[in-house]
C-alpha cells in the first residue's frame, strides 16, 4: 500500500488573522472619535455661554479690578432727575393701588354682610316651618305563606311529590 502525498492546500482551512491587530485599531479609532466629539462639545458649550467658570480663569479679560468711570456733574444731575421722576411715578401708582384695594375691601365687606343676612333669614325661615308628627305606620302585615319552590329534575331518578305544610 502506498500513500500519495499531494501538496494541495485546498483541504486545509486558511489561517485566520489574529484579532489583536483589528481590535487594537478599533480601540484607537474609537478613542480618537470620542476625543473629537468631547472637544467639539466643550467648545460649543463655551461658545453658547454654558460655562460655569469665571472669565478670568480662562484667561480672557484682565485679572485686576476695572477702572472706575468718571461722571460729569451734568450727567449726575440728569441721573438724579430721572430717578426722582421714577420715584414720583411709582408713588402715584402705589397710591392708586391702595385706593383700589380699599374699594375692593369695602365691596367684600358689603357682600359678606349680605351673605350673613341671607343666612340668618334662611335659618329663621327654617325655624318657622312647623314640624309635623311622623305619620303612623300601618299595622305590620302578616308574613305570607312560603310557597314551595317548583322542583326541577336534573336527570336521573324522578323527584318525590312535594310536602304539604299545614298549621
Amino acid at each position: 500500500m502506498t500513500w500519495q502525498y499531494d501538496n494541495n492546500d485546498d483541504d486545509y482551512e486558511t489561517p485566520v488573522e489574529p484579532e489583536g491587530k483589528r481590535g487594537a485599531s478599533f480601540v484607537v479609532v474609537s478613542a480618537c472619535v470620542l476625543a473629537i466629539i468631547g472637544s467639539a462639545s466643550a467648545f460649543a458649550w463655551r461658545a453658547y455661554g454654558g460655562s460655569t467658570y469665571p472669565a478670568f480663569a480662562l484667561g480672557s479679560g484682565s485679572a485686576g479690578t476695572p477702572e472706575p468711570k468718571t461722571v460729569g456733574l451734568d450727567e449726575f444731575r440728569s441721573f438724579q432727575q430721572q430717578i426722582a421722576g421714577q420715584l414720583q411715578s411709582n408713588g402715584q401708582l402705589l397710591a392708586a393701588q391702595q385706593i383700589e384695594v380699599k374699594r375692593l375691601s369695602d365691596q367684600m365687606a358689603a357682600v359678606s354682610a349680605k351673605m350673613d343676612a341671607i343666612q340668618s333669614s334662611i335659618a329663621s325661615a327654617r325655624a318657622a316651618i312647623p314640624t309635623t308628627a311622623p305619620p303612623t305606620s300601618p299595622q305590620p302585615k302578616k308574613p305570607a305563606k312560603p310557597q314551595p319552590s317548583p322542583r326541577i329534575s336534573t336527570g336521573g331518578a324522578p323527584l318525590p311529590p312535594p310536602i304539604q305544610l299545614t298549621r
